[in-house]
């Protein structure tokens, strides 16, 4: 079976019954890919996505399943890059405030006595002024230095995310899959673990993920073996935190996650 007649079947069952299995999952997953030039560790998230808005959504859903196998692949990646083109508006949007959140956490002293500003945007994009007020705002509500992190989340939804394009939402009688349940928080937890990690330890990662032993990795990278050890520990009680109540299918989805990002 194709491809295309195997995510025709698994739209049918997913209406009947909201089954959608791991095979169906990977014949979308082939259909899509290469679709916006998605990068390979951001395509499972953009995959979530799409089934979110597209399948998982009542009215849509019937929309595809009214198509033949020929209309239906069309569908699906025109739908598909619509997705990713308005996930890249957003990421980019994230990545240039990120700069500058950064910058200002780096150049204030204290968390002045400005509250939040109107806007953080100029006709020529952010404003780094606007976005150092807003910034010592965070700061001063939370009493304390934020991390870039806490300042970028509540930044980014008081001031971009309400102004990005929404979809438009209809009901869903359906539960979302496991499958891209498991494929998503995976993608999550393996950002969460990479953002934490030095670049050696990134590097051994990548190196332990491959099955190179750990007395070559430290050679080639010429440092001491009880230090190789002590940064593959710190790796292995991450992930212990990571994984703690996460199922076995999660854990194995987290490391091909990490294959793919590091």
């Amino acid at each position: 079976m194709g491809d295309v007649a195997r995510v025709h079947d698994a739209l049918r069952s997913y209406d009947a019954d909201g089954t959608f299995g791991e095979e169906d999952y990977l014949a979308l997953r082939r259909m899509v890919q290469g679709v916006g030039k998605v990068d390979s560790a951001l395509l499972d998230g953009f995959i979530g996505l799409f089934f979110e808005r597209h399948v998982h959504d009542d009215v849509r859903r019937n929309e595809l399943l009214g198509l033949s196998h020929a209309d239906l692949e069309k569908a699906v990646r025109h739908r598909f890059k619509q997705v990713v083109a308005g996930g890249q508006d957003s990421h980019q949007a994230w990545h240039a405030l990120s700069a500058h959140v950064r910058d200002a956490l780096e150049a204030l002293a204290g968390p002045g006595a400005s509250g939040y500003p109107s806007s953080l945007t100029t006709r020529q994009g952010f404003s780094a002024i606007a976005v150092e007020a807003a910034v010592a705002a965070v700061w001063s509500e939370l009493r304390r230095k934020p991390s870039a992190k806490e300042a970028m989340q509540e930044l980014f939804a008081r001031y971009v995310a309400s102004e990005l394009p929404a979809e438009t939402s209809h009901s869903s009688s359906r539960e979302f899959p496991a499958v891209i349940g498991a494929r998503l928080d995976a993608q999550r937890l393996a950002r969460g673990i990479i953002q934490v990690l030095s670049d050696d330890e990134k590097d051994l990662m990548r190196a332990q993920l491959d099955g190179q032993p750990i007395d070559l990795w430290a050679t080639g990278r010429g440092v001491s073996r009880a230090t190789a050890y002590r940064m593959l520990s710190r790796i292995k009680s991450l992930c212990r935190v990571e994984f703690d109540e996460r199922s076995n299918r999660t854990r194995l989805e987290v490391l091909d996650a990490l294959r793919l990002q590091l």
